[in-house]
């Protein structure tokens, strides 16, 4: 675009240039030469005005079309943001709903234990109560036999 005008300004500046160098070396009369620059003049003044309203309307027309592609990109990076942040917040979510249900299978886990183990214990101290009296009575067994047998060959001897 730059090129395209720096051409079209160049080539009005190098005519402009060139008619009045041919003007200025014509073989007319002054007042006749002096017209003809003043027509001329004229001419490259419309010429000027034309480019520039072409110009301005080029400029106008390049401006709208940067904020109409700037206005589309804006609006899809909102967009893209937008399903960027929904996806965001449900992988939160799903995350907090898996730790979640790690947190409550790890309670489930350990009042199981818990309870396995204090089954355990209970068991343990019944079969510890079990044992001792099964002890308890063996003793007392082994204590009373000898003193029926001492008070059986007692009696027997004494008879």
């Amino acid at each position: 675009m730059n090129e395209k005008r720096d051409f079209v300004v160049g080539m009005l500046v190098g005519s402009a240039i060139g008619a009045a160098v041919a003007l200025l070396y014509a073989p007319q009369a002054g007042d006749e030469t002096r017209g003809l620059i003043k027509q001329k003049a004229g001419e490259a003044k419309d010429k000027a005005g034309e480019l520039a309203t072409t110009a301005k309307d080029e400029a106008s027309n390049v401006a709208s079309t940067i904020s109409s592609s700037v206005s589309e990109k804006a609006s899809t990076v909102r967009e893209k943001a937008g399903t960027v942040r929904e996806s965001a917040a449900g992988m939160v979510d799903q995350v907090k709903s898996t730790a979640q249900d790690l947190v409550d299978r790890g309670r489930s886990l350990v009042e199981t234990k818990k309870d396995q183990v204090a089954a355990a214990v209970d068991a343990g101290k019944q079969a510890y109560q079990e044992k001792r009296a099964e002890l308890v009575a063996d003793v007392q067994d082994d204590i009373d036999a000898p003193s029926a047998a001492t008070n059986s060959s007692g009696a027997a001897s004494t008879a």
